[in-house]
């Protein structure tokens, strides 16, 4: 499942980018935007002796303060002042007792202090529907820029003078440091379509030899599924092949349409490759990938190589005379 995640993601990499995550990316910059970054906390000692006298000063949210302004005897007077035991309340009664002679009671000014300022109320976020109809607006743009982006290199149409594969691109011709090709001496099938005609009217043949010619605009072509067909391949004496490798479709672009040919027909989705020697080799296909698919195999000595067919997909069009397995090329290199 990962895989074909990972096949669908880079295939459809314009619909990823332009219709998933730039949307989301822009959606999220846009919620973070409403919501803001009003963050505050709240600190509270309840039990403390502060607050404890705080509360005990405090009537319907005022807190009583009073100053005290005159005079007493001095200490060396005659009746000085002992000490003051001192009890007030809420209903604006003062009292004032002593433990000793009173000499003077001193001039006594009580008020209520106003009650403390209220924290401002948190600034009211934007509506959740605003929120919604933006966030939808870029998901909806995102959209339709990815499906015109998507669509407009299909829109085109390749005219006659478009450029079919080369042999160098088929054969994925050798380069310095790279294992030599191998070219088969003989090619035998056990099917062969007949022969057909392309856009422009010209014969075309599907010949098992085009298995090996380094070209992708012909093919070997065995009508139905093609499951269980068998093609043999001879090789040179004294070989050696550690890896294999072919075209699992018809690679062919028309010269005259410009159709692209390989996702009409049927695609081969899984191969075996047996050696000379008996050992078998299993290579699962990509269906979507138009050149050489590769498969390294440890050195495999001997001059025959059988290529069977195990599964294929179902045609890609209903048109008469797609119902149709084809390989485009085969490659072998030595080690």
């Amino acid at each position: 499942m990962l895989a074909r995640l990972a096949r669908f993601s880079f295939r459809k990499r314009r619909i990823m980018v332009f219709a998933i995550w730039l949307p989301i990316l822009i959606g999220i910059s846009v919620i973070g935007g409403a919501i803001g970054s009003n963050y505050h906390t709240d600190f509270n000692l309840p039990n403390s002796d502060s607050k404890i006298v705080q509360d005990a000063l405090t009537n319907g949210g005022n807190t009583l303060e009073c100053t005290f302004n005159g005079t007493t005897s001095s200490a060396s007077a005659p009746n000085a002042i002992v000490g003051y035991d001192w009890t007030f309340g809420s209903d604006s009664t003062f009292m004032l007792s002593s433990t000793g002679p009173v000499v003077k009671q001193p001039v006594t000014t009580c008020s209520l202090l106003p009650p403390p300022t209220t924290p401002t109320s948190r600034p009211a976020t934007r509506s959740p529907m605003i929120i919604m109809i933006v966030l939808l607006l870029c998901l909806t743009a995102g959209a339709v820029a990815g499906m015109v982006l998507l669509l407009q290199p299909q829109s085109r149409t390749a005219g006659p003078d478009s450029r079919e594969p080369s042999a160098a691109e088929a054969s994925d011709a050798s380069q310095p440091g790279r294992a030599e090709p191998v070219t088969p001496t003989q090619v035998k099938v056990g099917c062969q379509a007949p022969h057909a005609t392309d856009g422009a009217g010209r014969p075309v043949s599907y010949a098992p030899e085009q298995l090996i010619d380094r070209k992708l605009n012909t093919a070997w072509r065995c009508n139905g599924n093609g499951i269980g067909q068998v093609v043999a391949f001879t090789l040179p004496t004294g070989t050696s092949i550690a890896e294999v490798g072919l075209v699992n479709g018809y690679a062919k672009v028309d010269p005259a349409s410009g159709a692209r040919r390989y996702g009409e027909y049927r695609r081969i989705t899984q191969v075996t490759w047996t050696f000379a020697n008996g050992m078998s080799f299993q290579q699962s296909l990509t269906d979507g990938v138009k050149t050489l698919q590769k498969l390294s195999v440890p050195a495999q000595a001997g001059d025959t190589v059988t290529l069977t067919i195990n599964a294929s997909t179902q045609p890609g069009s209903t048109s008469r005379g797609r119902d149709a397995v084809l390989i485009s090329e085969v490659s072998f290199r030595q080690p």
